[in-house]
């Protein structure tokens, strides 16, 4: 493995996998026979869908000829889908027992959902969207035969979960409790009870026109994105009688693009079915100060000026002090004590220097909508993030919407406070949107539903009765 690959790799804990995931809601219904057929298709074009770990100390990927276990899963008992996505996303990956892709059919009466999740070792947001459009693509094109087809067994194939899901493993004792609420640094959390991570949808309409900064630049969607969780970060620990000093939000770069290691194509576009070979992503921190949270202007300036910035440059893998001294660390230390230093050295460094949150946009989608033959009414990307950051905003755009989705984990908020979250977030995008316009009042529906915000030139939209549950664009 790379260095980036090994820091990776000695981030990921049972309690808190490192994973990313698709969320498909269509408004039909899919075989569950042709869809299984279709993923065993595509798996067996891409090694990375079939990619095992060996070695114990100094991991290293193989690829056998056939995936090692069954990664399709079919649930038809009522269970909604979000939950399903949300378990899918929690329980720790085996990596040197089964593939790095879970893929699961959820019957549903008012249309069938898909839930594709991947650990992000192998996949990174866009190789992953890339995988799913392809499945999704031979659904629709290839009619099912089996010998043709060369899948393992004919019929829905297992049910329930797919196979290598183990049960969610318990956080330990959160001894970095008292630091995150003192340090100003991340997001004041909540007692809440449980493990494993939770997913909030949100769908935001998308400005017609952007904010014009005093020097003539315009910020595009992903900078009003990035604003927008310094402030609604800010305005929830103010709430929650916590502080906020400096913000840091992680922000993917998306490594695959020739002309920009910074961009993806503003309209809908998917890496080549060669370029689906494992994540290939570099990340920067964009960061803000309490003075610069003052004025949104302000803030909108501090922003542009990182985000110009790093479309300049080649983004390590991990940023900041970690990064270098991971990096270090995987290249020098003899193999033998390299993953346990690494793991040791990320464990006692994470209460200081993990970023507060991460914003990860993937750009425009059309594609997907109508894919398989049958309409889809929303695709939402997933991401997740362990305690003390605990909150993953991931974003995927589709017609003159932004489908938003906030992944927290459980012990940061709870089912019932991440909505809250939700419309402060949502007013904070408006608010960066046009400084002219007032903010709406909250529309976040109460959880399951999903809440749509309208534009700043519209009044309030009803809330959409779609159920519940990296990379910048230069749009």
């Amino acid at each position: 493995m790379t260095p980036g690959e090994q820091i990776l790799a000695a981030s990921d804990r049972a309690s808190a996998p490192l994973t990313c995931g698709l969320f498909v809601q269509s408004t039909g219904r899919l075989d569950p026979a042709r869809l299984r057929a279709a993923v065993w298709t595509v798996i067996r074009r891409h090694p990375m869908a079939r990619a095992v770990l060996y070695g114990s100390r100094q991991h290293a990927w193989r690829f056998p000829a056939e995936p090692t276990a069954d990664p399709v899963g079919f649930v038809d008992d009522g269970t909604d889908g979000w939950r399903i996505h949300e378990i899918l996303s929690s329980a720790p990956f085996d990596l040197h027992r089964y593939p790095p892709i879970r893929v699961a059919l959820i019957r549903r009466a008012d249309g069938d959902q898909l839930s594709v999740v991947a650990h992000h070792l192998a996949f990174d947001g866009l190789r992953l969207a890339a995988l799913v459009a392809e499945i999704l693509d031979h659904y629709r094109e290839a009619a099912y035969d089996a010998d043709r087809d060369g899948a393992v067994a004919s019929g829905e194939g297992h049910r329930g979960v797919p196979a290598g899901v183990a049960p969610l493993a318990r956080a330990g004792v959160p001894g970095w409790a008292a630091l995150v609420r003192r340090s100003g640094r991340y997001i004041t959390p909540l007692a809440v009870g449980g493990d494993g991570y939770g997913f909030h949808p949100l769908i935001l309409a998308a400005p017609d026109e952007r904010r014009t900064l005093p020097d003539g630049r315009r910020m595009t969607i992903n900078d009003l994105l990035i604003g927008a969780a310094h402030l609604a970060i800010d305005r929830w620990n103010s709430r929650r009688g916590g502080e906020s000093s400096r913000l840091r939000i992680r922000m993917p770069i998306d490594l695959g693009s020739a002309s920009s290691f910074a961009a993806v194509p503003s309209s809908s576009s998917f890496p080549a079915a060669s370029e689906i070979s494992g994540n290939r992503t570099g990340q920067t921190i964009i960061s803000s100060e309490v003075a610069d949270r003052v004025d949104s202007l302000q803030l909108a300036v501090r922003v542009v000026d990182q985000t110009d910035l790093a479309k300049q440059v080649v983004p390590p893998a991990v940023p900041g002090l970690s990064g270098a001294l991971g990096i270090a660390a995987a290249r020098f230390v003899p193999g033998p004590w390299r993953s346990t230093l690494l793991r040791c050295g990320v464990a006692a460094g994470r209460p200081v220097l993990a970023p507060t949150a991460a914003v990860s946009n993937l750009g425009r989608f059309d594609e997907l909508a109508g894919a398989a033959g049958r309409p889809i009414s929303a695709v939402y990307f997933t991401g997740t993030a362990g305690m003390p950051q605990g909150l993953f905003i991931g974003v995927l755009g589709m017609g003159d919407s932004l489908h938003v989705t906030f992944g927290y984990h459980r012990h940061l908020l709870g089912p019932g406070s991440v909505p809250t979250f939700a419309d402060l977030y949502r007013a904070a995008f408006v608010e960066l949107s046009d400084t002219g316009a007032a903010v709406p009042a909250a529309a976040t529906a109460p959880t399951p539903a999903v809440a749509r915000a309208p534009r700043p030139d519209r009044a309030a939209a009803p809330a959409v009765t779609t159920r519940r549950g990296g990379a910048v664009p230069s749009r």
